[in-house]
C-alpha cells in the first residue's frame, strides 16, 4: 500500500442516566466489525476503539484520529451509539456520562465530527453511523474543496482508494429509529445490529462485491446494506451522502469476474456458435472443467453453463442445468442433531465439513433461525445452537452454494435447567438362577444415579457416563451394580473446606517459619528485616487467595478431591460425562473459589454466598460449580 489506511469504532452501550435505556449491540458492533477491517485479507486497517468513555473522552479521540493526516491517508469512523436531538433537530452522539437534557455539554455534536472532517487533509474518509436519527447528520453536510484528482493505488496494485472527498452512510434516515433486532428485550442474545450485521457479514463474505470485480467500494457497500437491512427491517432506511471524486474501495473480495477468460479460446467458441450440436457438445466439456481444482477455470466454466440455462433452447439448457447441479453444497453430514444438551449451558458445536471440488464449497452459511449460530472455516463451518431456550428446537442452515441451496435441518432437545428429569432407575433384577435376588450375570450393569441432596431418593437423575466407568467383574463371578450416589450434603462440604482451610494455614504458616529461620542465619540490617517482614505479613493476608487456587486446581486435576474432601467422602467430577476435570475445568472451578478471597474479609463473604446458593439449587451446585459445569457427589455414606 502507498498510503495508510485507519479506522476508529465509538461504541456506546452502557449510559450512566436512568433515562437512556442501555443497548445490547453496541459492544458486539465493535468486535464484528474490527475483526473485519483490519484483516489484511479483507479491509487491512489500523483500527482502533473507543468504547463506554464519556464525552470529553470520545470528542478527544475523534480529533486525535483526524488530526496530523496526509493526503496519502484513507479514514473510516463509524459511531455505534443512541443518537439524540434536540428542539433544533441537531444531531448528537451519546456518551456513558451524557445527559439528555444537557446534550451540549455532555455529547459528542455531529457539528463536531463535521468540523474534524472539513478540517483533515485525508484524501477520503468514509463515515458509518449506527444510531437513531443518523440520517440528521447529513443535514447542512458541504462538499470539501476536492482540490487535483490524484489517483493513488493505496490498497493493491489495481487502484484502491483513488476517490477523494468523504462519504456518509448511516443505518436510519433523520426521523427513524436504528433498531438493534426485532426484539429490545434484555434476556436475548447479545448480536449486532441489524446495519452493522449487514455491513459486516457483507464485507468478510465478499457479497458487498456487487459486480464481482475483487474490490468493495463505498457505493456497492451501501447498496448491499440497503437491501439487507430493507429485507429483515423494512421500518428502518439506510441512507447515505457521498462526495468523492472517483470510487473508494472500503475492502477486497473473493468475488472475481471471469467474463470467460478461463476458457480456451475453441471453447468459447463452441459455446457462442450459432450451431446447435456445436453448442450441445461444449457442455461436456464445460461440465469437466467445473470440476477443476483451479478456481478460475472452474468459475469461468460456471459462467458458461449459466449462461446457457439462461439463454440456450431446452435441451442444451437443461443438460447445462443438470451439470451445475453437480456442484451443489454437499455438507457431512447431511443433518446435525446436537441431542439433548442442558439449559444455559455452553454452545454445543458441530463441525461440517463441505465435499466436492472448490467451486462446490464456495457457500454462504444463513441460518434460517435465530437459535443456529454459524462460524465459516477452511473447507468446513462450525454450527452451535443456543442453549438459552428450553424445548425441542427444530430449525434449517440454508447454504447458498454457486449452483444452487442446500437446506440442513438441525435439531437439538434442551432440557430445562431447574427441572431434574425424574427416573425411578431400572428394574429391580430378576431373581438368581440358585433362588438369591440378584442380577442375571451378563445383563448390563446400571450405572450410578444422582440423588440430589433436597429430595427423596425416588426422585433421581442418571449420570450419563457412569457405567462405562464401572470395572469389569472377574470371571466366573456374578456382576453386582454400584449402589446409587447420592449427591454432597452441604454440611459435607463445608466441613471439608473447613479441613482444606486448615492446612493451607498451617502450609502459609510453615512458609513464614521457614522464611524467617532462614533470613535469621544471614546477617541482616535491621531495616532489611523489617521490609522482609512487611512483605512476607502481605502476602500471608493477601496471598491467601492465590494458595487457595494453586492448592484446588492441582488437587482436582490430578486427584479429583482435595484433602477435606477426601476425608469426608466427597468428589468433584465432570457434569458432562461423570469423568474427571479437564485443566481447563480444574483451574476455572479454583478460580471462581480461590482468587476472590485475595480481598480480606470481603471476598471470603463473596464465597460464603456463593457455597451457600447450592442449598436452592436441585443439583446442589454452587456458583463455581455452575461456572466450571462440575458436580459434587458422595463417595461413601
Amino acid at each position: 500500500m502507498n498510503g495508510d489506511r485507519h479506522a476508529l469504532i465509538v461504541a456506546t452501550d452502557t449510559y450512566e442516566d436512568d433515562g437512556l435505556e442501555h443497548l445490547l449491540a453496541p459492544g458486539e458492533d465493535a468486535v464484528a466489525l474490527a475483526e473485519v477491517l483490519e484483516n489484511p485479507e479483507i479491509g487491512g486497517f489500523g483500527v482502533g476503539v473507543v468504547r463506554n468513555r464519556p464525552a470529553y473522552m470520545v470528542a478527544r479521540q475523534v480529533e486525535d484520529f483526524f488530526a496530523d493526516r496526509t493526503q496519502n491517508d484513507s479514514l473510516l469512523l463509524h459511531f455505534s451509539c443512541h443518537g439524540l436531538k434536540n428542539a433544533s433537530g441537531q444531531l448528537f452522539f451519546a456518551a456513558a456520562d451524557t445527559l439528555p437534557h444537557r446534550l451540549s455539554s455532555t455529547t459528542v455534536s455531529a457539528d463536531f465530527v463535521r468540523r474534524c472532517m472539513t478540517e483533515c487533509r485525508a484524501r477520503n474518509i468514509v463515515l458509518l453511523l449506527d444510531c437513531c436519527y443518523g440520517g440528521a447528520f447529513m443535514e447542512g453536510m458541504v462538499p470539501r474543496a476536492a482540490g487535483d484528482v490524484n489517483v493513488f493505488d493505496t490498497f493493491s496494485e489495481e487502484g484502491f482508494d483513488s476517490g477523494h472527498g468523504f462519504a456518509v452512510i448511516t443505518a436510519s434516515n433523520a426521523m427513524e429509529y436504528a433498531f438493534e433486532g426485532t426484539h429490545l428485550s434484555t434476556d436475548r442474545q447479545v448480536c449486532p445490529s441489524v446495519f452493522t450485521r449487514a455491513l459486516s457479514s457483507g464485507l468478510a463474505s465478499g457479497e458487498a462485491d456487487l459486480d464481482a470485480d475483487g474490490r468493495v467500494s463505498v457505493n456497492e457497500l451501501y447498496d448491499y446494506v440497503y437491501d439487507r437491512v430493507r429485507q429483515e427491517n423494512p421500518h428502518q432506511t439506510p441512507s447515505r451522502s457521498i462526495h468523492l471524486q472517483g470510487d473508494v474501495y472500503l475492502a477486497r473480495s473473493t468475488r472475481r469476474r471471469t467474463d470467460g477468460e478461463g476458457l480456451p479460446e475453441d471453447l468459447r467458441l463452441a459455446v457462442s456458435s450459432p450451431d446447435v450440436f456445436t453448442r450441445h457438445g461444449s457442455v461436456p466439456e464445460l461440465r469437466r472443467r467445473l470440476q477443476s481444482q483451479d478456481r478460475e477455470i472452474a468459475e469461468a466454466a460456471c459462467q458458461a453453463l449459466h449462461g446457457l440455462v439462461r439463454n440456450d433452447i431446452r435441451s442444451i439448457a437443461d443438460d447445462a442445468s443438470h451439470a451445475l447441479a453437480e456442484m451443489a453444497v454437499r455438507p457431512s453430514p447431511e443433518r446435525l442433531d446436537f441431542g439433548r444438551v442442558g439449559q444455559y449451558e455452553p454452545e454445543p458445536h458441530r463441525r461440517v465439513q463441505l465435499l466436492g471440488p472448490p467451486l462446490a464449497r464456495d457457500c454462504v452459511p444463513r441460518p434460517r433461525n435465530e437459535w443456529i449460530h454459524v462460524v465459516t472455516e477452511t473447507d468446513g463451518i462450525d454450527v452451535s445452537v443456543d442453549t438459552r431456550r428450553a424445548g425441542s428446537l427444530e430449525g434449517t442452515l440454508t447454504l447458498e452454494g454457486r449452483a444452487e441451496d442446500t437446506d440442513l435441518p438441525v435439531h437439538a432437545d434442551v432440557l430445562p435447567a431447574r427441572a431434574p428429569v425424574s427416573d425411578p432407575g431400572p428394574p429391580p433384577p430378576p431373581p438368581h438362577p440358585g433362588g438369591r435376588a440378584g442380577p442375571v450375570p451378563g445383563a448390563p450393569i446400571p450405572g450410578p444415579r444422582f440423588v440430589p441432596a433436597s429430595r427423596t431418593p425416588q426422585t433421581v437423575r442418571t449420570v450419563p457416563g457412569f457405567a462405562s466407568r464401572v470395572p469389569a467383574p472377574a470371571p466366573g463371578v456374578a456382576p453386582r451394580p454400584p449402589a446409587a450416589v447420592p449427591l454432597a450434603r452441604l454440611r459435607a462440604r463445608l466441613a471439608a473446606r473447613a479441613i482444606d482451610y486448615g492446612l493451607v494455614f498451617l502450609f502459609a504458616l510453615g512458609s513464614v517459619f521457614v522464611t524467617v529461620v532462614v533470613m535469621s542465619a544471614f546477617t541482616v540490617s535491621e531495616s532489611s528485616m523489617d521490609t522482609l517482614a512487611n512483605i512476607v505479613l502481605s502476602l500471608f493476608f493477601f496471598g491467601w487467595g492465590v494458595l487457595l487456587f494453586l492448592y484446588d486446581w492441582l488437587f482436582l486435576r490430578y486427584r479429583g478431591a482435595t484433602f477435606g474432601k477426601m476425608m469426608v467422602g466427597i468428589r468433584v467430577v465432570n457434569a458432562r460425562n461423570a469423568g474427571p476435570l479437564s485443566h481447563g475445568q480444574a483451574a476455572g472451578r479454583a478460580a471462581l473459589f480461590g482468587l476472590p478471597q485475595t480481598v480480606p474479609l470481603l471476598g471470603n463473604l463473596l464465597v460464603l454466598l456463593w457455597s451457600l446458593a447450592a442449598q436452592g439449587d436441585p443439583w446442589g451446585r454452587t456458583v463455581h460449580d455452575r461456572g466450571a459445569r462440575t458436580l459434587v457427589f458422595q463417595t461413601r455414606t
